[in-house]
């Protein structure tokens, strides 16, 4: 009876704990409701005067939500395409056209201005644009 009652005790407490991990509420996107890879090399975030960070599966979903005054911030973090380092967006360039695709498709890829011309050899670019290059009008024609 004894061993019975600390079988059903810890299957009850290893269940219990799969639940709860498996019910952990996932981290979606501001701008398009997609859920964020906490992993993906896409991850941005734009954080506001008071140091509220909001985070977006891309980019473009960061840019189009700043832009349009959805979600006003002081700082664009996004990660490096070639080293997966965050940095905040004014010191790199957001590479336009090209093979590199975002996961829902066209997307503005960050890129530190020193590789701005590989990449555009590398992967078709058309152009590097800087952050307060970015504007609603060319993210509403980004396809």
């Amino acid at each position: 009876m004894n061993r019975r009652s600390f079988v059903l005790s810890a299957a009850s407490a290893i269940l219990g704990a799969s639940l709860s991990f498996a019910c952990k509420r996932e981290e979606r996107c501001k701008n398009c409701g997609m859920r964020i890879d906490p992993t993906s090399a896409w991850r941005t975030e734009l954080i506001s005067e008071d140091g509220k960070v909001t985070s977006f599966d891309t980019p473009r979903c960061a840019f189009q939500s700043w832009r349009s005054g959805v979600s006003p911030a002081k700082t664009l973090r996004v990660q490096d395409y070639y080293d997966r380092q965050w940095r905040e967006g004014s010191s790199l360039r957001f590479m336009i056209g090209g093979d590199v695709t975002g996961p829902m498709g066209p997307d503005l890829v960050p890129v530190d201005p020193s590789r701005a011309s590989k990449f555009i050899q590398d992967h078709g670019a058309e152009r590097a644009l800087r952050e307060d290059e970015v504007t609603t009008s060319l993210l509403a024609n980004l396809k």
